[in-house]
């Protein structure tokens, strides 16, 4: 007896510590029984309080649904489970989850119930709380003049929230449910969002980079991201800020333009060629690639200017740098680097192949036929080459080269293409 007398103990201070009650319910003798520990649970001030009624203690609003699911156990046997409230002798209000087992006799009858009731107040008012703070959250972002992504963070990073601002951007039919929308869709480059989430999931702070999205009807565009770590209704997800910068990206890159072309001509000006040049001849360097340099002077041009006028000399000038342009490979460089001197810099080419290319330009710039006031009018080029001899010639010393080149072929009668081999020799290409 004093073995049960303690059992009994341990386990009404299991129950009053995790808060939770037992009960069992007799339907044949219609008796019932509730642990002290139920009664505290239910906010029941006298312990001998009758609880055959327990339907009595449930909130109005609560009622139906209680009933619905012990109706259902009744009927089919098994357990059933509900969260609702109480009301207790004091007038509060507490959040009680009741589950029940019930056992079927003959004829499937209930014979014999047992559960618990647990208080689960203080859980139940911090999901409210939750719930009504993300109601908040909602509303906010779905006003925000901004689009707005919510992803979680599983492997297809699945939406769960976009604003309005954002179904527009994208194109998003409102019909739409944002639990319908794919992320990748969003993504010019499946690559670029891997990467976005994995720099937002690395970083301690706010993630911001450029790249370019895509719409609906996959218009793309770029796109300003901010990123940062969120719990969003309990999940683990991500947030994304978009802005649609393309108009300043568009700008942005105009002036990029200007700042590194002639504005006349479109090449390359002159500070422009030499910065990439450099570069060239580094990469040239490094991986041990033949490299030329063209230094290419129009013939006579100034008398160009003074005979026929400066706005004819610009289009001289125009003509010149598109006809040697096409000559070139997609690689190379051109720059404007004089009034009427261009270089070109041909990337993997050895003495042959420059020298090839700059008698295509020669010849063809012979060809070019300009009309002006009834007349036509065709003009000549001289021509410079410089090939990398080794790797240990710097920029400076194959640019000079090519300009001794030049400096003879204008000296050789003009109209011819001169390579300088780095020593006193020279070969000629003579005028035709």
């Amino acid at each position: 007896e004093e073995l049960l007398e303690r059992a009994q103990e341990r386990l009404q201070d299991a129950q009053r510590i995790a808060r939770i009650g037992s009960w069992t319910r007799n339907f044949e003798t219609g008796e019932s029984f509730w642990s002290r520990e139920a009664k505290v649970v239910l906010g029941i001030d006298d312990p001998a309080k009758d609880l055959s009624h327990y339907e009595s203690l449930v909130h109005p609003d609560d009622q139906d649904r209680v009933t619905e699911a012990i109706a259902a156990a009744y009927f089919q046997g098994g357990s059933y489970q509900c969260d609702h409230r109480v009301v207790c002798d004091n007038g509060s209000e507490r959040y009680i989850r009741l589950a029940g087992q019930v056992f079927l006799g003959k004829g499937s009858s209930p014979v014999h119930e047992t559960g618990t009731v647990q208080d689960i107040t203080d859980r139940k008012l911090a999901e409210l709380a939750l719930q009504r703070s993300e109601a908040r959250m909602r509303s906010i972002l779905s006003a925000a003049p901004y689009p707005i992504l919510i992803v979680e963070l599983t492997e297809e990073y699945p939406v769960l929230f976009a604003n309005e601002s954002a179904y527009a951007l994208f194109g998003i039919s409102q019909e739409q449910t944002p639990e319908e929308l794919k992320s990748r869709e969003f993504w010019s480059d499946r690559d670029d969002r891997e990467n976005f989430i994995e720099s937002v999931l690395t970083e301690s702070r706010v993630f911001e980079t450029e790249m370019v999205m895509k719409s609906r009807d996959n218009k793309t565009f770029w796109a300003s991201l901010t990123g940062s770590r969120l719990e969003f209704g309990g999940i683990n997800s991500v947030f994304i800020s978009i802005m649609d910068i393309t108009d300043r990206k568009r700008i942005q890159q105009e002036l990029e333009r200007l700042a590194t072309t002639d504005p006349l001509t479109g090449v390359f000006n002159r500070r422009s060629f030499f910065d990439t040049a450099y570069k060239e001849v580094r990469r040239a360097v490094r991986y041990s690639q033949p490299l030329a340099i063209l230094m290419l002077d129009i013939d006579n041009f100034k008398a160009v200017n003074d005979n026929y006028g400066h706005q004819f000399g610009d289009t001289v000038l125009r003509r010149f740098a598109e006809l040697v342009k096409s000559s070139l490979r997609e690689e190379d460089l051109l720059g404007r680097v004089g009034g009427e001197e261009f270089c070109a810099l041909l990337v993997s080419s050895q003495e042959r192949g420059a020298y090839l290319v700059a008698e295509r330009i020669r010849k063809r710039w012979m060809e070019e036929v300009f009309e002006l006031q009834g007349s036509q009018v065709s003009f000549s080029v001289s021509i410079g080459i410089a090939i990398m001899l080794d790797e240990t010639e710097s920029m400076e010393d194959i640019m000079e080269r090519a300009d001794v080149g030049l400096y003879t072929a204008k000296r050789s009668g003009r109209n011819c293409v001169i390579v300088h081999n780095g020593d006193a020799h020279t070969s000629k290409q003579g005028k035709n």
